[in-house]
């Protein structure tokens, strides 16, 4: 266990009801729990990131070089959290429902855009509240007409490219002060499936980390950020070859009141063509 970690068990389908415990929303019937650390501050406000494949053991070994994901560990908590699938498409609808799989049956996105499960943008967009969902395309159509702000990008675009325009879009997003928030970074996930190997993840998670120093700053402290995997990496040498099958997520708070917090970096700015 690291320093910083919080011992469970945890699992992803306790995210969805942890968001709607401090939105003040209720979820039909789910199957995970409020996490009790996480309501502790009284936060208002909650913004969700999900990385693809930020497994637990993966952010371990990253954790060393990534400044801002330490910082955030250091200042919140790390929790290991029990994966509900080694998909993407059936984990983020766990992650947004706090339903396991086998309950709410959406396992590829054609079956997203036909569920009558409602998740928890929804739910919380019917209940008056703003919304905001950023990730790539087909993800965010589910939510168009629904929510205030779907923000839909193109999967086809060079994967850092991906994760650069969605830290722009969640940056402008949190300007508008949503009450709930929803983001998706695919960097580390490409890179393994491009056969990249340990640097290009590395390299992956280096860009996301100065993502996330730059997302955590346009929110203020009453906003919980829950930054999670959806799964391991199931492919490559840092594939975990068995179980348990765990994802890291880290309980932060935003720093809108810290110094450095107007504006996007130089870096960011700088790399967008």
């Amino acid at each position: 266990m690291t320093a910083h970690e919080i011992a469970g068990p945890f699992s992803q389908i306790d995210i969805a009801p942890t968001a709607a415990h401090i939105l003040g929303l209720e979820l039909p019937n789910p199957d995970g729990r409020p996490i009790d650390l996480a309501l502790a501050r009284g936060a208002k406000n909650v913004a969700i990131i999900i990385i693809d494949s930020l497994g637990y053991d993966l952010l371990i070994w990253l954790l060393p070089t990534l400044k801002k994901m330490r910082d955030l560990c250091s200042d919140g908590q790390l929790l290991r959290m029990t994966c509900v699938s080694n998909h993407t498409t059936p984990a983020i609808a766990s992650i947004l429902s706090g339903l396991l799989p086998q309950h709410h049956g959406i396992f590829d996105k054609a079956g997203a855009k036909e569920s009558p499960i409602l998740s928890l943008p929804e739910i919380a967009s019917l209940s008056g509240k703003s919304c905001a969902v950023i990730m790539e395309q087909n993800g965010a159509e589910v939510y168009e007409g629904l929510i205030d702000m779907a923000y839909g990008i193109s999967d086809r675009i060079p994967p850092q490219d991906f994760d650069r325009e969605a830290c722009r879009m969640t940056c402008l997003a949190l300007l508008k002060r949503p009450r709930l928030l929803v983001s998706y970074f695919i960097g580390i996930d490409k890179s393994v499936h491009l056969g990249q190997g340990p640097e290009g993840i590395k390299d992956a998670a280096l860009f996301i980390d100065l993502c996330l120093g730059e997302i955590v700053r346009k929110a203020d402290e009453e906003t919980l950020f829950i930054i999670c995997g959806d799964h391991p990496i199931h492919a490559g040498p840092l594939k975990r070859m068995r179980g348990p099958y765990c994802v890291a997520a880290i309980l932060a708070y935003g720093r809108a009141n810290k110094r450095g917090s107007d504006g996007l970096s130089i870096s960011l700015n700088a790399e967008r063509r």
